[in-house]
């Protein structure tokens, strides 16, 4: 298969690397030129730890259109974020019949990603899909070489137009089998334990990151306190999913299935998890588990839970401590009703159309 994937961070490298050692063709496309430019000689990436294996690219490039030209499968494996970013740029140059695969989606990141590519003059057929997590969690040693430290054992996708989504696993299952289908794109969204896990342990974490402390993040950051209000946040995710219909695993469903585990109860999950141990904390609050799981994970929680009076204090409270902390208003910034195209007076409605589109015509 002909494959693109855009991002060069971690999960970036270790996909690339992992779909070109089964004999794809595969571009991978980074805005920035300095993170591929130690690739770009050797074309190389060695995967090590969980996957044993080594994949050569076809071509490596900072010209999306490059990138994506002749390509089936677009893996998008950048921030969620970035998303908005790589719809806008690949708008122009999509062609009928392509698949893009959001790597994760976090929360509606796949209807964000459509709605700006009809923004930006999408006229091609194609598909959008947002997988709920990342397949491997990973760090890249060298450039090129990419530490697997853990591979999820599925992976839950749903795609827009929602009646395509048995051929989209299909594909994607050439490759990963651990990917499974899911009704909508409401469970993939509201299924985002991510924005749980990384605020509530960095926030509660915030002083001795801020000071540089050096600790293990899931090991020692999930202390019972932290976990307690963990599990606190997560049954206000899960009353959010109930009342539009979706029933959402807790985060102690979600690691033991994911990652094969057989524990009683959330902490001993975290705790006994192989893969999460020797997992640094950040030296800053400035990144990705606020920056990202807040904007365009407990903002749209929150959001939603407000237009049916559902009760979130503790979310909204992890949002104003990180606006707070970071100096930056996540609610104006982060995927609110507005920036998502949604009504909250027809929010229920709404969300049924996108679900159940047939054509871009229709989703217009």
């Amino acid at each position: 298969m002909n494959i693109a994937v855009i991002g060069a961070g971690c999960g970036g490298q270790a996909i690339a690397g992992f779909l070109a050692s089964k004999g794809n063709k595969v571009n991978l496309f980074n805005r920035s030129p300095e993170r591929i430019l130690p690739l770009i000689d050797q074309k190389t990436i060695e995967l090590q730890g969980e996957i044993q294996a080594k994949g050569k690219l076809n071509h490596i490039t900072t010209d999306i259109e490059e990138a994506i030209a002749g390509t089936k499968l677009i893996m998008v494996v950048t921030t969620a974020t970035g998303h908005y970013d790589v719809a806008r740029v690949l708008a122009p140059h999509l062609k009928d019949g392509q698949t893009i695969v959001l790597n994760p989606g976090r929360t509606f990141g796949s209807l964000e990603f459509m709605n700006t590519l009809l923004a930006n003059g999408l006229d091609s057929d194609i598909n959008v899909a947002e997988a709920n997590t990342l397949i491997y969690a990973t760090r890249i040693k060298n450039p090129g070489l990419s530490d697997i430290k853990g591979i999820k054992t599925s992976i839950s996708v749903s795609v827009l137009p929602n009646h395509r989504t048995a051929y989209v696993i299909s594909m994607l299952n050439e490759n990963f089998p651990q990917f499974y289908a899911v009704d909508n794109f409401l469970t993939t969204s509201l299924g985002n334990i991510g924005a749980v896990f990384h605020p509530t342990i960095a926030l509660l974490n915030k002083e001795k990151i801020k000071n540089q402390v050096p600790f293990d993040f899931y090991r020692e950051g999930a202390t019972r306190k932290v976990v307690e209000l963990m599990e606190q946040v997560d049954d206000e995710r899960r009353n959010i999913a109930r009342k539009f219909g979706v029933e959402v695993q807790s985060l102690k469903e979600w690691l033991c299935e994911r990652y094969s585990l057989q524990e009683d109860n959330l902490y001993d999950a975290l705790h006994n998890n192989p893969f999460y141990g020797g997992l640094n904390a950040p030296t800053t609050l400035n990144m990705r588990y606020l920056t990202e799981d807040i904007p365009t994970g407990l903002v749209p929680f929150s959001e939603l839970a407000k237009a049916v009076s559902v009760k979130t204090n503790n979310i909204d409270s992890l949002i104003s401590l990180a606006s707070k902390e970071l100096k930056v208003d996540f609610r104006e910034k982060g995927r609110n009703l507005q920036s998502l195209g949604l009504n909250p007076t027809t929010i229920y409605e709404d969300l049924r159309r996108v679900s159940e589109i047939e054509t871009l015509q229709d989703y217009n």
